[in-house]
């Protein structure tokens, strides 16, 4: 069955509003102001096709795997345009997670062509191994002495024609999609055309955006959705592979060039941008939807946005993964009229209602493969188990890892049901409360602590910008140490320690923690600069306390 994947969407696009702007790239500076550079939806359409056409002249065809690795802008988005157009297989991965593991990525996956910047043909020259599958070297920008094609001469030479229309089931393959390597391995994730589609119907429905919004991009990946649903994307002057970096003033000035209505971004770039505008009295009227991608943020940031949004706007989590978003979705009026009270007293961070089309389901926490689903996997109401989702944007597979796939796919009749990684429970409104990776998990030998609903405790701490838990010594016996970093500007104290140490009492997690220490900055996750890297603090807690602590009583 034939059906609008994301590539047809962006011609049904341009056919409607040719001359409007799909997306517009920071240009520099003109008498102290930034300026931006409009690339139309007709543009866009013509730079896909000219882009499958010249791809197809090298001899890159339907199905073969495509490594891209060139920077955000108009070369990049009508690659992935002119790549899904044509069929071939766009393969993205995270350059923050390291050269060793952007190299293990790459020999993993053996991509027939290579699309990317000078530094990485370099690389490849002297580095050969993980580019042994190697038959067709594109190079974005200047081509040095590796030979093959250049993306600018395959766009000047390829004929201006729209390119043929393929016809695509919704189980073929779109793109493969790395995780980034924060809780384990960076694994492909593959991603099929409906999956692309069907995500592109529920963000619209969930989130109630379309043609007529403005949104400011922080989040590279998710402008695909934003050309496909036919709003203009404005990005800010940041660098989209560091949003730790992006200068909040510099987003800012993209929202008062635009007033845009919606914006996307990781809750490292939301709590950068609330402090500046707080700091310099900046309101953002403009808005009628955030979005924070990558991780949840907590509710007194929600309340901080209060201050600077219109009445009635609000922050929007979708809560997901590269294997399959979105799983749910849930705003700011939720939380601070009712979960937030419940997260400050332990119940973990409810992450909302299940996205149209998703079916969410817990089971009991397990280590062993699941190869079949039972109903009797099921767990009631309540309880904390590992977070299993079905539905049509779930991928079914990880690329050449049986092993990762026996660990993380259930087969439902001809569904596959993918396990989440991470622990939580659904209450009985038939919400997702979300505990904490599975791997985070603390047993003491008596009990199974989850990290978030005890962190979710100690964050309310006016003074605490965040909390990490995690277990120092051998599963089953470990020691729970609650690791704190601090709001900018203030300083650790004892008497802060020991108003943190009375926080739990009177709920469910009091006496779980036995050492609250302060740690300068958690290390975080390349891709969000959010997700806390617990395997990192937990080598630093066992350094700090050495690893066989007595727990105190």
């Amino acid at each position: 069955m034939s059906f609008a994947t994301v590539a047809d969407l962006l011609r049904e696009r341009a056919a409607e509003h040719p001359d409007k702007p799909a997306m517009l790239f920071p240009a520099g500076r003109t008498g102290g102001k930034p300026t931006w550079s409009p690339l139309s939806f007709g543009e866009l359409d013509q730079l896909a096709d000219r882009f499958a056409h010249g791809f197809a002249s090298t001899g890159l065809k339907r199905g073969d795997r495509a490594l891209v690795l060139v920077k955000p802008g108009a070369d990049l988005y009508g690659t992935l345009f002119g790549l899904l157009r044509m069929g071939a297989i766009p393969v993205l991965l995270d350059p923050g997670m390291g050269m060793k593991g952007v190299l293990a990525c790459i020999e993993q996956i053996g991509a027939r062509a290579v699309i990317a910047i000078s530094p990485v043909h370099a690389v490849r020259c002297f580095v050969r191994k993980p580019f042994k599958s190697m038959e067709i070297a594109i190079t974005a920008g200047r081509r040095w002495f590796w030979g093959g094609e250049t993306l600018a001469a395959l766009r000047d030479g390829a004929p201006s024609e729209p390119y043929p229309k393929q016809v695509f089931d919704a189980s073929d393959e779109a793109a493969i999609i790395f995780t980034s390597g924060s809780t384990g391995p960076a694994k492909g994730v593959s991603l099929r055309h409906g999956a692309f589609s069907f995500q592109v119907e529920a963000l619209q429905t969930m989130l109630e955006v379309g043609a007529d919004d403005v949104t400011v991009e922080c989040f590279a990946a998710f402008a695909i959705f934003d050309v496909a649903m036919g709003m203009t994307c404005v990005i800010p002057d940041m660098n989209l592979s560091k949003p730790a970096t992006a200068e909040p003033a510099k987003i800012v000035e993209a929202i008062e060039a635009y007033s845009p209505t919606l914006a996307f971004a990781s809750p490292i770039v939301w709590v950068n941008l609330v402090r500046y505008c707080q700091a310099n009295d900046v309101k953002l009227p403009s808005f009628r939807r955030l979005i924070t991608v990558g991780a949840p943020i907590p509710p007194d940031l929600h309340r901080r946005f209060r201050e600077l949004l219109s009445p009635g706007v609000q922050v929007f989590t979708p809560y997901g993964a590269t294997e399959g978003l979105p799983v749910s979705l849930i705003g700011t009026d939720a939380i601070l009229g009712e979960t937030a009270v419940l997260t400050a007293s332990g119940a973990g961070t409810c992450v909302g209602l299940p996205a149209p089309g998703m079916t969410i389901r817990v089971i009991k926490i397990t280590e062993d493969a699941i190869a079949e689903w039972s109903d009797d996997l099921k767990l009631p109401v309540d309880a904390i188990g590992e977070v299993v989702i079905d539905g049509a944007v779930v991928s079914p597979e990880y690329k050449e890892r049986p092993d990762a796939n026996a660990k993380a796919k259930i087969r439902a009749g001809d569904r596959v049901l993918h396990r989440m990684g991470d622990l939580g429970y659904l209450d009985r409104h038939g919400r997702l409360w979300f505990c904490g990776r599975k791997a985070h998990r603390i047993e003491t030998g008596s009990r199974m602590i989850p990290a978030v609903p005890v962190e979710g405790i100690y964050n309310e701490h006016p003074k605490v910008l965040r909390t990490a838990l995690v277990g120092v010594g051998a599963r089953g016996s470990e020691t729970p140490i609650l690791c704190v970093e601090l709001e900018k500007g203030e300083k650790w104290t004892e008497d802060l320690g020991d108003e943190l140490a009375v926080m739990a009492v009177g709920t469910r997690w009091e006496g779980v923690v036995s050492h609250i220490v302060h740690h300068p900055g958690f290390p975080t996750d390349a891709r969000h600069n959010s997700k806390i890297r617990r395997e990192d603090l937990k080598v630093w807690a066992e350094q700090k306390f050495g690893t066989s602590l007595q727990r105190a009583s």
